[in-house]
C-alpha cells in the first residue's frame, strides 16, 4: 500500500504544471505580501531582470500567502507581468526554500530556481538583512544550465487602475520608505568599525540601493513618485 505523496513533491509538481513548456526552468519569487516594502523591492528587481531570465530559459512565477484578489492588486499596483502559483503550493514551496514563517503563516522573501526536471538549481534567502539582495547568482546558475530561451512576459500596463486594496503599498510609498531606510543604513555602515556588523550593514545598504532603483523605475513609469 503506497503512502501519501509528500507535500514538497506535490508542491514541486504544481510549479512544474504551471509552466507553459516542460523544457523550461522556473524562477519562483516568494513574497511576504503586498504590505511589505522589501517584497515590492524584490518583485520590482525581478521585473527589471525578466527579459534576461526569459533569454536564459526560465519562466517567472510568483508565490505569496495572499488571497487571489490581493494577488491581483499586487500585480496591478507593482506592474508585475507574472502569473501566481496557486494557494496549495505556497506553504510546501516556501518550506522547500527555507522561507516559511510558521507564526504568521506567510512565505518570506526568497527566490528558488527549479530546473526542467523538478530539481532545485539554486535557492536564495532575501529576508536576511545581511544578504546583498542581488539575483545575479540566479542568472549565472541558469545560464550554466544552457536552456533554450522562452517568450518574455507581456509587460504590464503602464498606468495601473487605482488601487482598491489598502493592504498593497503603492510604489511611490515604497520608494519613500526605502529612501529613509537607505539613509539610515548608509550612516550605520559608515559609522561602524570594521566588523561582522559593519559587513552586514554594508550588505543591507547595497540591497536597499538595489531595491530603491527598481522601485523608482516603477514609480516613475506610473507617475507616483
Amino acid at each position: 500500500m503506497s503512502g501519501a505523496v509528500p507535500a514538497a513533491v506535490t508542491g514541486i509538481r504544481t510549479v512544474l504544471a504551471a509552466r507553459t513548456s516542460s523544457h523550461t526552468a522556473v524562477l519562483v519569487v516568494a513574497l511576504r505580501g503586498g504590505h511589505w516594502p522589501y517584497s515590492c523591492g524584490l518583485a520590482s528587481t525581478i521585473r527589471g531582470l525578466a527579459p534576461r531570465f526569459s533569454a536564459a530559459g526560465a519562466e517567472v512565477l510568483l508565490l505569496a500567502a495572499e488571497p487571489v484578489g490581493r494577488q491581483s492588486a499586487i500585480a496591478r499596483t507593482w506592474r508585475l507581468p507574472f502569473r501566481w502559483l496557486p494557494e496549495a503550493a505556497v506553504e510546501p514551496i516556501a518550506r522547500e526554500l527555507g522561507a516559511w514563517h510558521e507564526a504568521s503563516g506567510r512565505a518570506l522573501d526568497s527566490l528558488g530556481l527549479l530546473g526542467p526536471d523538478g530539481g532545485w538549481i539554486l535557492r536564495q534567502d532575501f529576508d536576511n538583512p545581511g544578504g546583498a539582495g542581488s539575483a545575479e547568482p540566479m542568472l549565472a546558475a541558469l545560464r550554466r544550465a544552457r536552456l533554450s530561451p522562452v517568450p518574455a512576459p507581456v509587460p504590464a500596463e503602464t498606468i495601473p487602475p487605482p488601487p482598491t486594496d489598502t493592504a498593497v503599498l503603492d510604489p511611490g510609498h515604497v520608494a519613500r520608505t526605502l529612501r529613509r531606510a537607505l539613509t539610515g543604513a548608509e550612516h550605520l555602515a559608515q559609522s561602524l568599525p570594521p566588523s561582522p556588523a559593519a559587513l552586514t550593514a554594508d550588505r543591507t545598504r547595497l540591497r536597499l540601493a538595489l531595491y530603491l532603483r527598481a522601485v523608482e523605475d516603477t514609480s516613475t513609469a506610473i507617475g507616483s513618485i
